[in-house]
This record gives structure tokens, C-alpha cells and sequence, in this order.
């Protein structure tokens, strides 16, 4: 079955390592708990929360030849998400050193490995998907997998993340001029446009023909749209147990909201609770049912 939305990005695999606070220098810090280790990355996620909101999802990503990559193919299988377009490469998939504190706050230590390998995309995957989510990666898979949403016109969002958007506007340009919607976070913000000022915002929704989304933690979410309107929606306030996947918790939300045509107020809305309801677990992909997001949110 052809998924209905495709994601594009890393896929790597997660150790998660959970401490009361984090180490200061030449110091020890003990853990809580035995290391815990699932799926990971931001594709991978956003894919396996939108399978959890009840859409068929898909994955294009790259893994290792390495017992991690068998580990993440199937691991993506049993939740549900399509897998004909993760690859698997000769060599070490991507992975990441997690480490938790006891408000839930997250340090991330990464080695990509072959998630970013130059690799053919099948265009007819994207063609027949209803929405393509890109996040962070490398920018020759962000270009070809953008290039093809474009001409087939299906809606795109991006969430550059650490790993795309160091590269700064002027690599980025051309696939923001095809996006529809762009979700970052002040330091994204800082690192595509020099600037943590909402304005900067403004004029990349203006610029580029986009709606830019604002992300902030516990903080309300700015939006920002092409015709220079500004909004803002209130997060839904809990204690978090692991902060570590939220964004990619969010951007499911968002374009759960979106494809079954809800308003952008609402659709963020719906994204903040499906966030809310992650950092109450631990792990990047232990989303709770749409059952009880929508119970506990009454959303």
C-alpha cells in the first residue's frame, strides 16, 4: 500500500541513557537506570507518529549493513511504517548517545554514519504520497526528494533541525522556495538567518511563499505567515519524563492537522497536545494512542 505521507531524514539508532543531572567536567554522573535503546531519528519518528495518529506512513532513509541497521528495519516494520525506501549501505548506521536528565531535558552525541549516503530517491514513492515532511539532513536528498514534491505539487514541510540548518539560508534557498510550511526553533532561526528575532521569521515566510512555525518548548508556538499575519498558540503544560523527540512528536501533530484540513491555528493546536503526550514517555517513538491524546487533551 502506497503510504499517504513520506518522510525523509535520518535513521539511526538510539542509546538512552538517563541521570539525575548532567555531568559537569571531569566529573561522574550516575545513572538512574539501566541504558535503553530503540529507533531513532527524525524521520524515522515523525513516520512512526503519524502511523500511531492512524496514517499510513513511509521512510526514506539509509542504514548500516551493521546489526543496528537490522535492528531499525524491523523495528520500523513492527510500528507500522512502510520501509521500501530505507536502504541499507555497507557500513555503520547512524547513532545516537542520548543522555537524560531528571527534568527530562536531553544532550544528544551523534555519528550520523551512512544516513546521509548519495542515493537514488524513487520519484514515484513521493509522487503518490498526500504530503512529504523532510527534516534535517544531508542537502543533496533535501534537494531531490523536494524537486519531486514540488513538480507533483504535494504539500512539504521542513523541519531542518541541527543537522540542515547550520547550512544557513543562502545553501537552503532553493528548497525553501518549495516548501510550504518550515518548523524550527530559535537556534534553527539563529542558524538560517543570523537572528533570533521573530521578525526574521516573518520575512522567511514572506520570502519563500511559507508558513514558519516557531517552535518553543514549554512557550507558546509563534506563527508566522506569508501575508505577514502573526499568531500564537498556547502549549499544553505538563511534567515531562523525556523531552528527547517532542519536535518530531509536534511536526506529526502538525501534519496530522493539516492533511485532514484543519485550520493552521488548529492543527498547531493539535500539534502541541501530540508533543505534550510524547515528553510524558520516554524514548523518541513512544507515542501514546490517539485515544488518549484526544482524552487527556480533549482535543
Amino acid at each position: 500500500m502506497q503510504p499517504k505521507i513520506v518522510t525523509i531524514g535520518h535513521v539511526v539508532y538510539d542509546i538512552r541513557n538517563y541521570v539525575e543531572a548532567f555531568p559537569e567536567p571531569d566529573h561522574t554522573a550516575v545513572m538512574r537506570m539501566h541504558p535503553k535503546v530503540s529507533g531513532g531519528g527524525s524521520a524515522a519518528n515523525v513516520a512512526v507518529n503519524l502511523h500511531k495518529l492512524g496514517f499510513s506512513s513511509g521512510c526514506i532513509g539509509s542504514v548500516g549493513s551493521d546489526r543496528h541497521g537490522k535492528f531499525l528495519l524491523s523495528d520500523l516494520k513492527r510500528l507500522g511504517v512502510d520501509t521500501r525506501e530505507v536502504k541499507v549501505f555497507r557500513g555503520m548506521s547512524g547513532l545516537s548517545v542520548i543522555i537524560i536528565d531528571s527534568e527530562g531535558e536531553v544532550r544528544v552525541i551523534e555519528d550520523f554514519g551512512v544516513a546521509d549516503r548519495r542515493r537514488a530517491i524513487d520519484p514515484e514513492y513521493i509522487k503518490q504520497a498526500k504530503h512529504l515532511h523532510m527534516s534535517g539532513c544531508a542537502l543533496h536528498l533535501l534537494d531531490s526528494a523536494s524537486k519531486i514534491a514540488n513538480a507533483a505539487g504535494i504539500p512539504i514541510s521542513f523541519d531542518p533541525g541541527r543537522a540542515a540548518s547550520h547550512l544557513g539560508e543562502k545553501k537552503l534557498a532553493e528548497i525553501l522556495k518549495r516548501c510550504d510550511f518550515l518548523i524550527i526553533n530559535r537556534k534553527e532561526l539563529f542558524a538560517i538567518t543570523g537572528s533570533r528575532e521573530e521578525s526574521k521569521a516573518a520575512e522567511l515566510a514572506k520570502k519563500y511563499n511559507l508558513v514558519c512555525v516557531i517552535k518553543q518548548g514549554s512557550r507558546e508556538i509563534i506563527v508566522k505567515t506569508k501575508e505577514a499575519d502573526s499568531f500564537t498558540v498556547e502549549p499544553f503544560h505538563v511534567t515531562p519524563v523525556d523531552t528527547l523527540g517532542a519536535g518530531d512528536a509536534f511536526c506529526a501533530g502538525f501534519i496530522a492537522g493539516i492533511t485532514e484540513k484543519r485550520s493552521l491555528y488548529e492543527s498547531v493546536r493539535f500539534a502541541n497536545a501530540v508533543a505534550a503526550a510524547k515528553v510524558l514517555r520516554k524514548g523518541a517513538q513512544s507515542l501514546p494512542s490517539r485515544r488518549f491524546i484526544t482524552e487527556k487533551f480533549k482535543i
